[in-house]
């Protein structure tokens, strides 16, 4: 199949933008936005968003009240602060505000799409299946629903992660830690893959694993854990802050059922112990790439898609956009062969399906509902 003329390319990645930006402007999880949305307040006017404080200062009365307290790394606060004082600041319009904090997102899943594209192209895959990838990308429902209209930015954990992975595999460790770390502190959800590395082929040299580790060791203090001293905000110190993400219950997982009887999304005391049941499970599927240490770029996304499963489906919380990583390592890992409706249905349809029945849809629309 010939590649698409260039014309025709720009005009397909306009339409794509064209359908995000409409989501980006009016929609947002009535949760997870609110969340941001005052977080870049609360950074932009010195306070500290891992507290909680009163907001008063937008009209939407769904934005009035105690922040919901931001549960990532300081980056994406600080990167939240600047948006605040380049958008909302200047022009207090919640609209522009909301779309702003949603460009990082757009150009994640259209960086996503074209960094697939690339490496398929490197790695020699058939056009049939890059052009389909590329396309998957830019308009895939659950992907625009759960980044664009939600406000999340897992595309960029994944842009991130396939790019260290993929330098890795060229023996570029300095980049390759780069990458992998500023992933770590924007969102940690890729924690699975931060033993990869040390398997992989090109880093059993000790000075590779050394200049890894540095770099690796440098960002995380950089940019998780001097923030707070510099900036004066709280770091998390009792033991019920340390543990909130191990005791949490619900989302795409079979602890749902939690919720729906006791009316919380927290383990009850007695069953507290399986939220650490990833551990054990990742150690195992540990072992099993260290038998056969991957060698190649497609030996190792298909090691991070089976350890992102593992912890994905051994842990008692998961959101929807979690979902997005393991599509975009999928999309590289399946040869031709394994791109079937079967394979894809249960990487996207059937988590578009739970969106619905989740309620998840119905929230991206009720921050601005009293506009």
């Amino acid at each position: 199949m010939p590649k698409l003329p260039f014309n025709h390319e720009i005009l397909i990645l306009f339409l794509s933008v064209a359908v995000q930006v409409p989501l980006a402007v009016f929609l947002g999880h009535y949760y997870d936005q609110r969340s941001f949305i005052d977080t870049g307040y609360l950074v932009s006017s010195g306070l500290n968003p891992y507290q909680p404080h009163q907001i008063t200062i937008f009209s939407n009365p769904d934005l009035v009240g105690i922040n919901p307290i931001i549960g990532y790394p300081p980056l994406w606060p600080l990167l939240l602060g600047l948006i605040y004082r380049l958008t909302y600041n200047i022009i207090p319009n919640i609209f522009l505000y909301n779309f702003a904090i949603k460009i990082p997102v757009i150009a994640s899943n259209i960086g996503l799409a074209y960094l697939v594209k690339k490496i398929m192209q490197r790695l020699g895959e058939p056009e049939k299946k890059i052009r389909a990838a590329w396309l998957f990308l830019l308009f895939n429902p659950f992907i625009l629903l759960t980044t664009t209209a939600w406000g999340e930015f897992d595309t960029l954990i994944a842009l991130l992660c396939i790019a260290s992975l993929y330098f890795l595999s060229k023996c570029m460790v300095g980049k390759s830690s780069l990458l992998l770390s500023l992933s770590l502190v924007l969102k940690p959800i890729a924690f699975p893959l931060v033993g990869l590395p040390f398997l992989c082929y090109p880093t059993q040299k000790l000075k590779k694993i050394a200049i890894y580790l540095l770099i690796a060791i440098l960002v995380l203090l950089a940019l998780w854990f001097v923030p707070f001293y510099i900036l004066g905000w709280m770091v998390p110190s009792s033991n019920f802050q340390l543990t909130a993400y191990f005791r949490m219950a619900g989302g795409m997982t079979l602890f749902n059922i939690v919720e729906i009887f006791t009316n919380t999304t927290t383990l009850p005391g007695s069953w507290s112990f399986l939220g650490y049941l990833w551990i054990p499970a990742l150690l195992i599927g540990y072992y099993f790439v260290y038998r056969n240490p991957p060698k190649t770029f497609s030996e190792l996304t298909k090691a991070a898609v089976a350890l992102l499963l593992i912890f994905f489906l051994t842990r008692t919380w998961i959101s929807e956009p979690n979902v997005d990583i393991i599509i975009s390592f999928a999309l590289i890992a399946l040869s031709v062969k394994e791109w079937t409706f079967r394979n894809f249905a249960f990487l996207w349809v059937f988590p578009l399906i739970f969106l619905f029945l989740n309620t998840s849809v119905p929230q991206l629309f009720s921050l601005f509902h009293h506009q």
